[in-house]
């Protein structure tokens, strides 16, 4: 993994960073703890997300204790009663982004469906927070016209693979999970999803699953690759866009996911036995 920083550029601190939120509402603070830190307990009115880059001790949150480690993840929801008590041997260092709840308001249940959970060490989970993280960083960092844009953007983000992942693993806990039933929710959910999917590396990555585990158990359950049947999904949306509307062709391959027309024409026909045109014609 990445390192977020060199330790040559550490500002230590005795005590918890103030949380001052700009008028956009996120707010990202490194928070990397001398060997004296020590942090009153506080309360908040935004979502919290921790990322411990080094480090271990204890989040104490209302009457639960947490131990956490390097590369855990932790969310603290809005109005949550809690401390960091670092473990004497490793201080921490933490990467934290606040997060306004009027970002939620156009879908308040989001922030009442956030519990207090850590995520200890989840390579593909882990991945995409600290990407995220970077990127808020930077733009913090280095303010311009779309500062307050981006960084709200990244923020949801953010959120959304918290949720996400939560998701996933209430499913997982009803119903005595495993990377088999991960995946056959991964391709019941792939019809809806198709065009956003890039590459088997970033999708095993973000579902948790060993790439070589990933491609055998997508093949066992859908007989096909899964580049194979990505481009088939593709492929029959666009006979059906083709057949239902009057959109541009190329419009039809731009919502389908491919990057080019000419690819989009090749798997088209390839699949189909003539060409979008062709297809057109013979549908309408």
């Amino acid at each position: 993994m990445q390192a977020m920083r060199s330790d040559l550029d550490y500002q230590f601190t005795d005590q918890a960073l103030p949380e001052n939120l700009p008028p956009w509402g996120v707010l990202v603070l490194e928070s990397h703890h001398s060997s004296k830190f020590a942090m009153n307990w506080r309360t908040h009115e935004f979502v919290k997300i921790i990322y411990v880059w080094k480090g271990r001790g204890e989040f104490h949150i209302d009457d639960e204790i947490h131990q956490f480690d390097a590369n855990d993840v932790i969310v603290i929801p809005p109005n949550t009663r809690n401390r960091i008590i670092d473990d004497k041997s490793a201080a921490s260092s933490l990467y934290i982004c606040c997060i306004s709840t009027q970002l939620f308001n156009f879908e308040p249940s989001l922030v009442g469906s956030l519990k207090v959970r850590l995520q200890s060490r989840r390579h593909g989970f882990t991945n995409r927070i600290t990407s995220l993280l970077r990127r808020l960083i930077h733009s913090q960092r280095k303010p311009v016209a779309t500062t307050s844009i981006s960084m709200v953007a990244d923020a949801l983000l953010l959120l959304q693979c918290v949720l996400e992942l939560e998701s996933r693993s209430q499913i997982k806990l009803q119903s005595n999970s495993n990377e088999r039933s991960v995946m056959k929710r991964y391709i019941a959910d792939l019809p809806h999803r198709f065009f956003d999917e890039s590459s088997i590396d970033s999708t095993s990555q973000r579902l948790g699953i060993p790439r070589r585990s990933f491609t055998k158990l997508f093949h066992e359950l859908t007989g096909e690759t899964w580049l194979a049947h990505t481009r088939r999904l593709a492929v029959e949306h666009a006979q059906q866009r083709l057949c239902r509307t009057e959109l541009p062709i190329t419009s039809i391959a731009f919502e389908c996911g491919f990057r080019d027309l000419s690819t989009f024409y090749r798997q088209f026909k390839k699949l189909s036995g003539m060409s979008p045109g062709e297809y057109r014609s013979t549908k309408s």
